[in-house]
């Protein structure tokens, strides 16, 4: 294991420029990786035994990488915020600040700077800073005696690498946060206006955002600009538990088509710290439950994130925390 491993993400003020500044994250593996093409040039020639050695140029294609962690209750403010289309914040008098992430129609999301420092075999730090990056994709899950997880993959635009110390931006660490885990999440779904708890083992959330993230053009740079929406975004969902007396009519909003609400809601063990899910409008895709020779019968029901009209967001993530460094009136 690499101790001094790092990773963290900061915002960009323009697409593809460097931030200074990065928030630190506990990223559980290392899987940003550069992306190089060839442009080869063959044609008859005699006494040629294969490409010749002057006749490849070698192109800069970007990259990707992933951020996988568990959502601590400080400090996961910036890896939502690359998630999600929209973003607003609010601080109350009492010093806690409520980040409020939405899907929406546009796609406001910032760029961001992601730099992954690994030390070498003899202990050197080697930064390398990818830039222009953004998120194409999430996943957030929680299983039963797991942590709750987010892992965010990006699309970059350039990285670079370096040894010197003074060029090497520090992480700046939350205070402080402790992990969201199962114990203290909670599913519930909103059937005809009525909230239902749901008994499930394991949840897990997907986003597609639909980002053309190859946007070449002949401008003299291989370059790629800023990626777009080009696709209809897809969200996506399953529930796992067991099958109960209660979660039969699951069984039947499936085989009806009945469009229903999803909440999930977090605990933090941190002071005045939550995160929320909501969904106003999912549709279960399947699946008929399975019985079992050695285990209880089990139900498995993947659902489908929809677009509740209106202007509503399709999804809406609350996430609540203190305010960095607030200090109470009378103390201060």
């Amino acid at each position: 294991m690499a101790l001094d491993a790092s990773i963290g993400i900061g915002e960009e003020a323009e697409y593809g420029s460097a931030a200074t500044a990065i928030t630190g994250y506990e990223g559980k593996a290392d899987s940003w990786k550069v992306a190089r093409e060839f442009i080869e040039s063959v044609g008859f020639r005699a006494g040629m035994q294969t490409a010749r050695a002057d006749r490849r140029n070698i192109i800069n294609m970007g990259g990707e990488g992933e951020l996988e962690v568990d959502i601590l209750d400080v400090g996961a403010a910036d890896l939502l915020r690359a998630a999600f289309d929209r973003y607003t914040f609010s601080d109350s008098v009492d010093g806690v600040r409520t980040h409020v992430f939405e899907t929406a129609a546009t796609m406001d999301s910032p760029s961001f700077t992601a730099q992954m420092v690994r030390p070498t075999a003899e202990g050197t730090p080697v930064a390398y800073r990818h830039v222009g990056c953004m998120a194409k994709e999430f996943t957030l899950s929680a299983e039963v005696e797991n942590p709750v997880t987010v892992t965010v993959g990006f699309d970059f635009q350039d990285v670079a690498h370096t040894r010197v110390p003074g060029e090497q931006i520090a992480p700046q660490y939350p205070e402080g946060g402790r992990p969201y885990d199962w114990s203290r999440t909670a599913i519930t779904l909103n059937r005809g206006g009525v909230s239902v708890g749901v008994d499930a083992g394991k949840f897990e959330l997907t986003g597609d955002r639909g980002l053309k993230t190859d946007r070449r053009f002949l401008r003299g740079t291989a370059l790629k600009k800023r990626p777009v929406r080009a696709a209809v975004p897809t969200y996506e969902g399953t529930m796992e538990g067991e099958f109960t007396d209660a979660s039969v009519p699951l069984y039947e909003d499936f085989l009806s088509g009945a469009v229903l609400g999803l909440r999930v809601d977090l605990e933090g063990l941190t002071p005045h710290t939550s995160l929320s899910v909501e969904c106003p409008a999912i549709q279960f895709t399947g699946e008929s439950p399975e019985a079992s020779v050695d285990d209880v019968t089990t139900m498995n029901l993947p659902f489908r994130i929809l677009d509740p009209g209106a202007g509503g967001a399709a999804i809406k993530v609350t996430y609540t925390e203190p305010v960095p460094g607030w200090v109470p009136p009378n103390e201060g």
